[in-house]
Parts: C-alpha cells; structure tokens; sequence
C-alpha cells in the first residue's frame, strides 16, 4: 500500500478517519492526500446556517462563505488530530464522485472516510455516505468511527471465497504487525450448504487451509471460524464477542442487481456494526504479483 486518501468534511464525526489515515500512513510509510469536497447545492433540508430555501443553490456571496468554512474545518481537524504534512485538497461537485475519482487517477490504494458520531443518527448518516461511495469506487472503502484513535489490532475478515473477499482480507493485512489478529469468519446460512460447497467439501477444511496460506505480516495471528445464521447478524454478533476493532468484507459488482445485493449484507455492518469497516469493491480486484 502506496498511497491513502483521507476523504473528510472537517467535522469532529471524520476526526477517527483522520487519525487512523494518518497513522496507517505513517505505518505503511504511504503517502497521504487529504481530500475535501464542497458540494455547491445545498441539502433538500435546511442548511445548518439556515440559508433558506428547499434544494438551495448558493449565492456566490454563500458560496465562498461555506467553501471557507469547509476549508477552515479540515484545516482545524488535521490540527487537532496531529495529521502532520499532509496539504489539504478542495474539490467542488458531487462528494462520493469527486472522492472515487480522486483515489483512482491518483493510484490510491485505500480511501478512509468517517463513519460520524457514535449516536444513531449521526452514524446512520455517516455510513449512507460510506455505501454512496462503496458504490461508485474502484477503490477499497474504510469508514471509521469518530472515536477511533489507533490502528486495528484484531481484524474479522468476513469470507465467502470470492475475489472481492479475498482482496478485502488482502488490504486488511496490511494494516496489521505481530501481535495483532485476523479471524477469518465464513457465515453459511441456517440449514443450507455454503454455496461454495459441493457435497464432499467442507468449508471449515477450506478455512483452515486459507488460514495456512494466508500471506500476513509475522507474528501476526490469523484464526479460521466457521459460523452458521444470518450473515450479517452472525459478523455483528462475533465482531462484538470477539473484541474486534475492524472488520473487512467484500463487495459483490457493480450492476444495477449486484448493487442491490451489496445493500444485504455490507450495509447492514456498515450501518449498524461499532467497529471501523473495511470493503473492498468489485473494481478493485487486482491480480496477486
């Protein structure tokens, strides 16, 4: 891993993104482009600064207003979350567009992005702008709490032997040193066979011989699982049991039913699970050199 975007609005919900980002930077020794985006078309609902109007386009008087406002706020952030080095970017127009297409002309390997506050609606919103973005990147996703101030020390890797999956567990090894664990978790439905299984196989020895190949770095310890239930209650359940800071998943397309499928799982651990979430979506697949 190269390089990381740190996509923020300079809000206190993004500061666990930026601290993350810069540490797993500094890890990684990647560098680090902090991105912010102004969108010029102002909520259906009314602004914060009560600007007036349904779906408001600023004045050019507004428009500088809130484009300074934006850039003192990620100024202040990267201050207060001790992001040394990195000069801000501004962009302006659509968010999650501007955001993915910033990762990919510059090669980003990963795009860090806040989750919001730890309240209902504050997270809730946060992660409708993860999936947003999950949507049109090419890029691996990692949403992070605003509480968040360390790298992930164990990790679940949610696996069901597809690509995307695999390049998830890939990213997620990254962030990790000796010491740290990987749980690679398989969730096959209640009373139905993986739909990776023929009759004679058996996806617990499939786990383990994943777990025996896996390429992580040393000392790290990687712990194959087998669950059975719903998936994204079963991911939820064993993330909160297990202690675990992070979990990475893949996503599953890009078409207009693959994206609906997306929604099932992923956006329920998005929405709902405590822990920062890593996806990696179908775009980012990548040959192993």
């Amino acid at each position: 891993m190269s390089r990381i975007v740190l996509a923020t609005h300079g809000g206190r919900g993004a500061d666990g993104a930026a601290r993350v980002a810069s540490l797993l930077a500094q890890r990684l020794h990647a560098a680090l482009d902090v991105l912010a985006v102004f969108e010029p078309v102002l909520p259906m609902e009314m602004s914060p600064l009560d600007l007036g109007g349904m779906g408001l386009v600023p004045t050019p008087e507004q428009y500088a207003m809130l484009n300074e406002e934006l850039r003192t706020a990620v100024v202040g952030q990267l201050s207060r979350c001790q992001v040394a080095g990195a000069v801000p970017l501004f962009k302006t127009g659509p968010r999650t567009l501007q955001i993915a297409e910033a990762a990919r002309t510059s090669g980003a390997d990963l795009i860090v992005i806040g989750l919001g506050a730890h309240s209902v609606i504050d997270r809730a919103l946060g992660g409708e702008t993860a999936l947003q973005l999950l949507q049109v990147a090419n890029t691996p996703v990692l949403a992070v709490p605003a509480v968040a101030s360390a790298l992930p020390r164990r990790v679940v890797m949610a696996v069901d032997f597809t690509p995307t999956s695999m390049r998830a567990a890939r990213t997620a090894a990254q962030c990790l040193v000796s010491g740290d664990v990987l749980d690679l978790v398989h969730v096959a439905p209640k009373g139905l066979p993986s739909f990776e299984s023929g009759p004679d196989a058996s996806v617990g020895a499939r786990l383990r011989d994943l777990a025996a190949q896996f390429v992580v770095p040393s000392g790290v310890e990687v712990v194959a699982v087998e669950l059975q239930g719903d998936p994204a209650r079963s991911l939820l359940h064993y993330l909160d049991s297990s202690a675990a800071d992070m979990i990475a998943l893949g996503g599953h397309g890009y078409g207009f039913w693959k994206r609906l499928a997306l929604g099932s799982v992923v956006s329920k651990v998005v929405r709902l699970a405590r822990t920062a979430v890593l996806v990696a979506p179908i775009g980012s697949i990548s040959v192993p050199g």
